[in-house]
């Protein structure tokens, strides 16, 4: 068995993001065009036979404890494939939290990636993704990674033809925002209407990379919910336009903001221009699937 594996977790965006009201269980339907972007956790896991116990170091902002996804992570992959073992995790963390990236179920997915990797995939493909999917509605993409559609509460995932690596700035106000308030809001006063053709047009879109084209297709159900409970974002929005950006929306539940660019000259000045207004801002680029591999 071998003992020790490193592997980055790309954060996510939502290039589309449609919600539908509560069921019954209280949860909300989605039909989502998720992305990974190239702005890395990074997860060092070393496995010790005939060992016990998990132990959890963070680097940066992160919560160290039994409540961290990657905890939980290994936790659940023991007790799904029954092994035994010590397991000791180091997360180096780059990806802000509760920022609508998916950095926690980016690194619950890292360990279970490795996890799988080191016990000699103990879980099939299959197994891999159920298991996933307890953890989190984000987690099982993270597993596919690149260009890929999520649908039911966000765990069905499929891929898709993938989109060229094109240039986003991530901007993010330096708050952090709660999606179960989000959602609260949104059940309140609502979102934007879906597109009538759904997500289709930007998943033909995105292969070709015209960012004209692929910025008039975006769409976030919860972007005026993350508005109305945070202003800033809002003005993110209205900043990002000003400057000229092809297109702008909110990721996920927010607050972070991604900016496509035509260009990686483009992105250079949007990048310059939201720096006055946000305190975190990352330029990057969209993360093809395959990229990340366990070693």
């Amino acid at each position: 068995m071998r003992s020790r594996a490193v592997l980055e977790a790309p954060a996510k965006i939502n290039l589309y993001l449609e919600v539908g009201p509560p069921r019954p269980d209280g949860y909300h339907p989605v039909r989502t065009v998720l992305q990974a972007v190239d702005i890395c956790d990074l997860l060092e896991v070393e496995v010790t036979e005939g060992g016990e116990g998990i132990r959890l170091a963070v680097g940066g902002d992160a919560p160290a404890g039994e409540d961290n996804l990657c905890h939980r992570a290994a936790a659940l992959f023991l007790a799904t494939t029954g092994m035994r073992m010590g397991i000791n995790i180091r997360l180096s963390k780059r990806i802000p939290q509760a920022a609508g990236l998916g950095g926690g179920s980016a690194d619950a997915a890292a360990v279970l990636r490795i996890l799988n990797f080191i016990s000699g995939e103990a879980l099939s493909r299959e197994e891999l993704l159920r298991t996933a999917a307890s953890l989190g509605m984000d987690v099982p993409f993270f597993l596919v990674g690149g260009t890929a559609m999520g649908e039911g509460r966000g765990e069905r995932i499929t891929p898709l033809t993938q989109a060229p690596p094109l240039p986003v700035l991530l901007v993010n106000p330096g708050e952090t925002l709660s999606t179960a308030e989000v959602y609260r809001r949104f059940d309140l006063s609502g979102g934007d209407d879906p597109r009538t053709q759904g997500p289709d047009p930007l998943v033909a879109a995105l292969p070709t990379g015209d960012v004209d084209i692929i910025a008039t297709l975006l769409h976030n159900s919860l972007q005026r919910a993350a508005c109305e409970l945070m202003p800033e974002v809002g003005a993110l929005l209205e900043k990002a336009a000003e400057a000229g950006a092809a297109g702008a929306m909110v990721s996920g539940s927010g607050p972070t903001v991604f900016v496509l660019a035509a260009s990686d000259a483009e992105s250079a000045l949007l990048e310059e221009e939201m720096r006055r207004h946000a305190p975190v801002v990352f330029r990057t680029s969209f993360r093809m699937a395959g990229v990340s591999q366990v070693g």
